[in-house]
């Protein structure tokens, strides 16, 4: 599966779950996907690194930041940037807002967290020198992640406007699905799907998807965690995909081929 070894730019890099109970996270995750996890500790709010087997970064779990204890606990889709200060002036003049302007993470990158103008939050990450994710497609590693949200043409237009994609729209029957892809072509970097009367009231936001060696193995052990199937098995064209909540409250996706 592909490896990673230099920042990747306007595409998702890399997810990120802020929780209300570090230690049951990383119990679950750990056991779910085989991570080995690294603490950078209290100076670094025990941000916690999170490696496949194999020694690639994969994703990272961290306790809520000191006064966001109400927040939702949730996982965040990061995308790549080469300029975050002029990404956010592209979200901000194309409907976006700013939940957190740019900041500096000591001798790591910079990032900052933004609204699309549906209000999904999603974070942008600039490398000094991490450049997100060393790995994906392979158990336990990102392999796709998707906006749920209300006009999916017109808020697939806002992201290719903020990151410079094109805007494709796939022949799906019974759902409205886009995908963005580089201008140069090639395979698309995340998907944007439309939500129907069946999601009822639920607010738009961004899906993280991991890759799982084996769909009835996860589904064993997220169940054993106390995790909560919200869908599937869902059959797709690249395997069959669960749409999970951890006891905690964040929603994720994992698939199997």
């Amino acid at each position: 599966m592909p490896l990673i070894d230099a920042p990747l730019v306007n595409r998702p890099v890399w997810f990120d779950l802020s929780t209300s109970d570090l230690t049951a996270a990383k119990a679950l995750y750990g056991e779910l996907f085989d991570w080995n996890f690294y603490d950078a500790g209290p100076d670094f709010g025990h941000y916690t690194m999170a490696h496949t087997p194999n020694g690639r970064s994969a994703a990272a779990i961290a306790p809520k930041m000191p006064g966001q204890e109400q927040s939702p606990v949730v996982w965040t889709v990061y995308w790549g940037t080469s300029d975050i200060e002029a990404t956010v002036a592209r979200i901000e003049g194309n409907g976006g807002r700013l939940m957190f302007p740019p900041m500096d993470i000591p001798d790591t990158g910079r990032m900052a967290i933004a609204f699309d103008p549906e209000g999904a939050a999603f974070g942008l990450w600039q490398a000094r020198p991490f450049g997100g994710a060393g790995i994906e497609g392979e158990h336990g590693a990102m392999c796709w992640s998707e906006v749920n949200c209300r006009d999916g043409a017109k808020n697939g237009a806002f992201y290719a406007a903020v990151f410079d994609l094109d805007v494709h729209k796939m022949d799906a029957p019974g759902v409205v699905y886009h995908t963005l892809h580089p201008k140069s072509g090639g395979d698309p970097v995340c998907g944007v799907l439309q939500m129907d009367a069946q999601w009822g009231e639920i607010q738009p936001a961004w899906m993280p998807y991991f890759a799982v060696a084996d769909l009835d193995t996860a589904n064993a052990v997220w169940a054993k965690h106390g995790g909560k199937n919200i869908a599937g098995p869902i059959p797709s064209p690249y395997g069959r995909i669960m749409v999970v909540q951890d006891p905690q409250g964040a929603y994720l996706s994992y698939m199997a081929g």
